[in-house]
């Protein structure tokens, strides 16, 4: 019995998606338009959000020591700064290294050979959280021993930055959800005009006695299909702009971030599944309004 119904189910589903084949036709492609866009839009979100995020992650903390402090001392507090929990790593870095990056990457630096050496001991040194740099830069400044901190406690750039990323992240998520929650009624409107032209076929099912899973079974299988198919047309759009994007952009601007092949393998199989959802929870909302009751017979 169990095996009837489920051949009924796929035999009744490939025959309406044979039969209904404009209808078909309409709703894949208006998935596929409207995932093509939610793509667009998560895919911009994902690149900014790993650009901006590159940028507040890779922001050094660099505290310079006084030029008479011994280097052991100096030594001795960069080593305590690494214990600190809100802190990734912290650096020592001699003044001979700051002398030898300036020679080497300073035109005309070498007319300073004669004047010493400029730069005094210092320690480099990541925060753990980019939110809680201010904090580490506050701390590192309060240290004995330290001459200035770079950028201060009282920088905005690091607040920028992290602020700006915050808003992005929030922005992108509110502009996807609206953009998914549009899409659901938009497939719900286009399934319920392919279903509202089978109202007697789904009337005279259920006079026969057939259960409403059995009845509504097929069409839920035809919008899973839908939305699988406008969400394959979808990523043959999106993922080959997108390569062709970074390939631009590598040669372009080579610091604009964005994502790798392995993560759009990930995007691919997460806009499957959204095309999928969105098939199936369109076609399940759909049909469910045709069997809460009997549509009215009309001659």
């Amino acid at each position: 019995m169990i095996w009837d119904e489920i051949e009924f189910i796929f035999r009744e589903t490939g025959l309406q998606l044979r039969r209904e084949r404009l209808i078909a036709i309409a709703t894949v492609s208006t998935i596929a338009v409207l995932l093509v866009l939610l793509g667009a839009i998560v895919l911009f979100h994902l690149n900014l959000r790993l650009w901006t995020g590159a940028i507040s992650n890779s922001l050094e903390i660099r505290a310079y020591f006084r030029k008479d402090l011994p280097r052991a001392q100096a030594e001795a507090i960069s080593k305590q700064v690494s214990d600190w929990p809100e802190v990734i790593s912290a650096h020592f870095v001699p003044r001979e290294e700051g002398l030898k990056w300036l020679r080497s990457n300073l035109p005309g630096s070498s007319t300073l050979r004669g004047l010493g050496n400029p730069f005094s001991d210092g320690v480099r040194v990541r925060a753990r959280d980019p939110h809680s740099a201010p904090a580490v830069a506050k701390r590192l400044a309060a240290l004995s021993g330290v001459k200035n901190v770079v950028p201060s406690p009282d920088d905005t750039f690091i607040q920028r930055v992290i602020k700006v990323r915050d808003i992005i992240s929030w922005a992108g998520i509110v502009v996807a959800a609206l953009v998914a929650i549009a899409g659901i009624f938009i497939v719900h409107n286009t399934i319920r005009l392919a279903l509202h032209a089978r109202w007697r076929e789904i009337y005279i099912m259920q006079l026969v006695g057939a259960t409403r899973t059995l009845v509504a079974a097929p069409f839920v299988f035809e919008g899973l299909i839908h939305g699988l198919l406008g969400s394959a047309i979808a990523c043959c759009l999106v993922i080959p702009a997108h390569m062709y994007l970074r390939d631009l952009t590598a040669r372009v601007a080579p610091f604009f971030l964005l994502m790798l092949d392995r993560e759009l393998v990930k995007f691919g199989f997460g806009l499957l599944a959204t095309g999928a959802l969105l098939g199936l929870t369109g076609s399940a909302v759909s049909i469910r309004r045709f069997l809460l009751k009997r549509p009215e017979w009309q001659t």
